[in-house]
């Protein structure tokens, strides 16, 4: 688990294979903008509200979420690819803020927003959650 502040420039920052270093999503809808995040197959660009500093706990598979006083705001539940077995939390261009080694394949990510009324104030906060997928054969 670490935590961090990453400069979260056009309120995005990333989660995605670290040696793939795909490039981001930039067609974002509507809905993409509403629902905080763009995925595609090796990157998931993730929106928190504000647009300066977003103030991230980044948690990897062993890690447990962190327990705050106060409910998430909004939750996101995506997936991307990792064939590299190499995930990482980054914010742009490529800064690599946290990293974990997982099994290659599917990666889950679980994003939650914490205090975003207080965006303004700089007091809004958000964690991610990296959890690697295992694939089950059907039989």
């Amino acid at each position: 688990m670490r935590e961090f502040v990453s400069d979260s420039n056009y309120h995005q920052f990333y989660v995605a294979d670290r040696e793939l270093e795909p490039d981001a999503p930039t067609e974002w809808t509507d809905a993409d903008v509403a629902n905080h995040h763009l995925t595609a197959s090796h990157i998931a660009a993730l929106s928190p509200v504000g647009d300066i500093d977003a103030r991230i706990i980044s948690c990897g598979p062993d890690d447990p979420l962190p327990h705050f006083p106060h409910p998430f705001d909004f939750e996101v539940r995506t997936r991307i690819q990792v064939p590299s077995g190499k995930v990482g939390v980054f914010g742009w261009p490529w800064e690599l803020e946290d990293q974990y080694d997982i099994p290659s394949g599917a990666c889950e990510i679980l994003f939650r927003a914490y205090a975003t009324d207080q965006a303004e104030e700089g007091e809004d906060y958000y964690v991610v959650k990296i959890n690697p997928k295992q694939e089950t054969a059907a039989g």
